[in-house]
């Protein structure tokens, strides 16, 4: 029996989250974990220590989350092992089983730190011009074989286009990415602790219901 939690596992009565039906809920909520040799924690409690949240700028080209729900707190503290990634990580194809890892391709990790992030308040985010572009983040569906619940957010312009894909040196990508890095963290959108979210209904992801 596997150790992995089988219940993020994508099913075949599943369906992609349409991203305008995820937007109409209000009160949903990311997780996302931080590991073990970066964690720092608060006082010898289990509160992350905000200098624990450190994200890279190009990160930001796609920064993997999970959304809380069916996908638990606890959940965050398991992992693929490296050299499996590529076939558990890929993308879920839509009607498909996922797969479960087994016990020698996964991992468990109590001491990972995790950090919470509330839609609505990302999404709400007044983000500061830089190199001319106006930018806001947005949010996607992107569920894996292992995972149904991997959400990415991603960075787009006025023009909701990605500035990963638009056609800039590196230097300008990073420089905006870091611009909005440092948002998220110095502007009390990310929370190390959360007292409640709200559950995606079902009927937005199960086909049958």
């Amino acid at each position: 029996m596997s150790i992995y939690p089988e219940h993020i596992i994508p099913y075949p009565q599943y369906r992609f989250i349409e991203q305008n039906e995820m937007l109409s809920q209000r009160g949903l909520v990311l997780i996302r974990h931080v590991e073990s040799d970066q964690v720092c924690r608060i006082d010898n409690s289990n509160i992350l220590h905000p200098d624990s949240i450190k994200i890279q700028s190009d990160h930001l080209r796609d920064l993997s989350n999970n959304l809380l729900g069916v996908f638990k707190k606890d959940d965050i503290f398991y992992g693929i092992i490296r050299e499996h990634r590529d076939l558990y990580c890929s993308l879920w194809e839509d009607g498909s089983m996922g797969l479960v890892p087994t016990n020698d391709k996964c991992f468990k990790d109590t001491n990972r730190g995790y950090y919470f992030i509330p839609i609505d308040n990302l999404l709400n985010c007044n983000l500061p011009e830089v190199q001319e572009q106006q930018c806001h983040f947005m949010i996607f569906h992107t569920p894996t074989k292992c995972n149904f619940w991997h959400i990415s957010i991603r960075l787009l312009n006025n023009e909701n286009q990605e500035i990963s894909t638009l056609d800039f040196n590196e230097n300008k990508k990073r420089r905006i990415w870091k611009s909005a890095r440092d948002f998220l963290i110095l502007n009390d959108i990310i929370k190390t602790q959360i007292e409640s979210y709200s559950e995606l209904p079902k009927h937005i992801y199960h086909k049958s219901s």
